[in-house]
């Protein structure tokens, strides 16, 4: 079974490995999930959110892999003299995961979104990706969830059969779903990739690829979303830096 090595930013586990090794890595263990695989996809704000709040923390810490979703913790990674370290965008996963699950029989649901957005999804990724499967989805409601919706989540995804299911509630809420209902949830590989969703559906534009291999990502969607994002930014990039600067990597 091919599997990935990790190391290390501030005591975190980060996978050091290109999205194609990753994605084998994940294809397999799809294949043969016996229990439920949890991979979050942690960026700068993940980060910090990991090393300030407990809860968060050991729940985040309890995932089978952590995916560098972010420049910022790649270029840290390459510092330690990890030159395999790539960028693992949940958004790309997703194209490298769908791309080979047509080869091989993966079968994905979606969980999130809107009934808009997934429909969207499944179009567009359908016609990039022809011969992808989608067992199914699940898009909850927004706010409180009324009685019953995670068993019935539960449900259907055991119905579907789904090798790989792709949970887009947005960060830190699908990380936290995760990780306080690992024990329910049926056999399979579980991805946490937050806006993902959207990004495929064609519903919010993505950053431009050179903006997001210089590690800029984050100024572009602050620049498109300043009232919604502006705080997440000012609070996590800044404890970051205070990370880099006082912390030995």
């Amino acid at each position: 079974m091919a599997e990935v090595v990790t190391e290390q930013i501030f005591g975190v586990p980060f996978v050091v490995a290109d999205l194609e090794a990753a994605s084998a890595c994940f294809s397999s263990k799809a294949r043969e999930a016996r229990r439920a695989v949890l991979v979050a996809h942690a960026d700068v704000h993940v980060l910090t959110r990991i090393l300030h709040e407990k809860d968060y923390g050991d729940g985040l810490r309890s995932f089978d892999y952590i995916c560098p979703d972010g420049m910022p913790i790649v270029f840290l990674l390459r510092r330690k003299k990890k030159q395999d370290a790539h960028r693992l965008y949940g958004p790309d996963m997703m194209e490298w995961m769908w791309n080979r699950g047509r080869k091989e029989g993966l079968r994905h649901f979606l969980l999130g979104g809107s009934e808009e957005a997934v429909a969207l999804l499944k179009e567009k990724l359908g016609a990039r990706f022809e011969g992808a499967e989608v067992a199914g989805h699940y898009c909850p409601p927004m706010g409180e969830w009324p009685e019953g919706t995670h068993e019935a989540i539960f449900r259907r995804i055991r119905e579907s059969g789904a090798n790989c299911v792709w949970v887009g509630l947005g960060c830190p809420k699908q990380e936290r779903w995760l990780y306080t209902h690992r024990a329910q949830l049926p056999p399979a590989v579980y991805f946490g990739v937050g806006a993902a969703f959207n990004f495929h559906a064609g519903l919010v534009k993505q950053a431009p690829a050179w903006v997001r291999s210089h590690g800029l990502e984050w100024l572009y969607r602050l620049c498109r979303e300043p009232r919604r994002l502006f705080k997440r930014y000012l609070v996590h990039n800044t404890r970051f830096l205070w990370y880099c600067l006082t912390k030995r990597i």
